[in-house]
C-alpha cells in the first residue's frame, strides 16, 4: 500500500513565497548542521587525544593521571556535540545515524553518554 501525503502539501500548489520561504528554512537547517558537525569533530578528536595520551602515560608507567575527571567531562561533551547533531540530522529528515556514527567512528562510551551534559558544565 502506498502512502502519500495530504494533497494540500504538494508543492505545485504552494505560491513562490512560501517555497521561497521553505528554501531559506532548510538553507538555515543545513548551515546549523554543518556548525553541529564541526563541534562533534573537534570533541571527538580532543577525546582521543586525550586517551592517547593517557595510553601515552601508562606506558610510561606513570601511575595515575593528573585529573581523573578529564576523561569523564570529555566524554559529556562529545555526547552532548552528538546529541546536538542527532536532532539536527533528524529536524533535516534523516533518520538513520548508523553511518554517520561508523564515519566518525563514535566510541561506544560516547553514545552512551549522548544527551545533555549538565554535570559537568562549568558555573
Amino acid at each position: 500500500m502506498a502512502v502519500r501525503p495530504p494533497s494540500q502539501f504538494t508543492t505545485s500548489d504552494r505560491d513562490p513565497l512560501s517555497r521561497l520561504l521553505e528554501q531559506e528554512v532548510m538553507g538555515e537547517k543545513a548551515a546549523t548542521l554543518g556548525r553541529l558537525m564541526k563541534k562533534l569533530e573537534t570533541a571527538l578528536s580532543r577525546l582521543r587525544a586525550h586517551e592517547e595520551r593517557l595510553e601515552a602515560e601508562k606506558a610510561a608507567g606513570k601511575a595515575a593521571p593528573s585529573d581523573p575527571t578529564r576523561h569523564e567531562r570529555l566524554t559529556a561533551e562529545a555526547g552532548e556535540a552528538l546529541w546536538h547533531v542527532v536532532i539536527q540530522r533528524e529536524l533535516c529528515g534523516f533518520r538513520r545515524h548508523d553511518g554517520l556514527m561508523r564515519e566518525l567512528a563514535v566510541p561506544a562510551a560516547v553514545r552512551l553518554r549522548m544527551g545533555p551534559a549538565t554535570a559537568f558544565r562549568k558555573r
